[in-house]
């Protein structure tokens, strides 16, 4: 009677040589015709924005583990002294001491470091005049391959920024992005998805005082979005050189139906609220062609340096067609870039 029992509960001999059932864990009983690649655990990637710089020599070698072919190391943002008043020379500082460091990484790391220089409108005011006679000299160096992070931003470290102020910083640099033909990577207002106003008023986390927002929390994102636009198209800029960075569903429809522009989504920050989900839902209403992938990173943020393989990973299992998938970290990154 046992024995009996045991050839009921066992599978098709001709299939499995096991007593247990196995037709609930296997692929045809489940409805699925393939599953992944597993080529997709080696497909390459361009990260378009990080601050790998400013992070250990072991997150970056993480880079290197999970597919990295290449970073662009952001030299813009003075957020490390916001107390402190900048000076001209402050800036030049951040933008030479990256380059100086890319030269250090690249001969200890896997992946080929690029830098993109500029004047970011979030950190404390500065003498910006006196960076524009040596911005294109900066921008025409081999290692800068992009100008910014920049962009018209909602808030400031320590006083605001007045709105005039940040387009003429941002006109400026869209001039030498149009003069010396490369693409510019363009900040948009961070926001949450609950409480848009949540954090970038008052303190950050980190108890850095933040000045009264110069826009609607609510609307900023979509506002800012909408003035950088404006500002390259008063400067000639070609939309194909624009990238509209920290992107968020509530910017798509206007990016990807009114401009052609890129829309490139940051998730290696606690501090960006994009999910695979938002960036899956785009790919899939709009196509991939102008929509990237970026992580965001750096060393005085909580990061993922283990990001951008873990979204192509989830993309790929979300339902993207895995070329969708490299087109979006990694083909389109490097046509912006104009990288061979």
């Amino acid at each position: 009677m046992m024995v009996a029992v045991v050839r009921l509960l066992m599978a098709d001999p001709d299939t499995y040589p096991t007593q247990r059932p196995m037709g609930a864990f296997r692929n045809d009983e489940l409805g699925v015709e393939e599953p992944p690649s597993s080529a997709v655990t080696r497909m390459p990637w361009i990260d378009i924005h990080q601050h790998g710089h400013t992070m250990s020599w072991g997150d970056r070698e993480r880079f290197d583990l999970s597919g990295c072919e290449a970073a662009v190391f952001v030299a813009a943002a003075a957020h490390y002294a916001p107390y402190r008043p900048m000076r001209p020379e402050d800036v030049r500082f951040l933008w030479d001491d990256a380059i100086r460091r890319s030269h250090a990484i690249g001969r200890s790391h896997f992946f080929d470091p690029y830098l993109a220089i500029g004047i970011h409108t979030t950190g404390p005011k500065v003498d910006y005049e006196d960076l524009f006679d040596v911005l294109p000299e900066y921008a025409a160096l081999d290692e800068v391959v992009a100008l910014g992070e920049t962009g018209i931003s909602m808030t400031q470290y320590s006083e605001p920024m007045a709105i005039e102020d940040q387009e003429a910083v941002v006109r400026e640099q869209m001039r030498v992005a149009d003069d010396q033909d490369l693409p510019i990577l363009l900040h948009t207002p961070s926001v949450t998805k609950s409480e848009p106003d949540k954090w970038l008023t008052g303190k950050t986390e980190e108890g850095h005082d933040l000045a009264d927002p110069v826009l609607d929390p609510a609307t900023a994102k979509l506002d800012a979005t909408k003035m950088d636009v404006a500002l390259a198209d008063e400067v000639g800029l070609a939309h194909e050189q624009v990238v509209l960075d920290h992107a968020h569903p509530s910017m798509a429809e206007f990016v990807m139906e009114q401009t052609d522009c890129y829309l490139a989504f940051s998730i290696g920050q606690w501090i960006r609220t994009t999910t695979v989900e938002d960036v899956s839902a785009v790919i899939e209403e709009y196509g991939p062609e102008r929509v990237i992938l970026d992580t965001d990173v750096a060393g005085m943020y909580q990061t993922q340096p283990f990001a951008m393989k873990r979204a192509i990973l989830d993309l790929v299992r979300s339902g993207v067609e895995e070329e969708d998938v490299r087109k979006v970290v990694y083909e389109n990154p490097k046509e912006v870039l104009g990288l061979e």
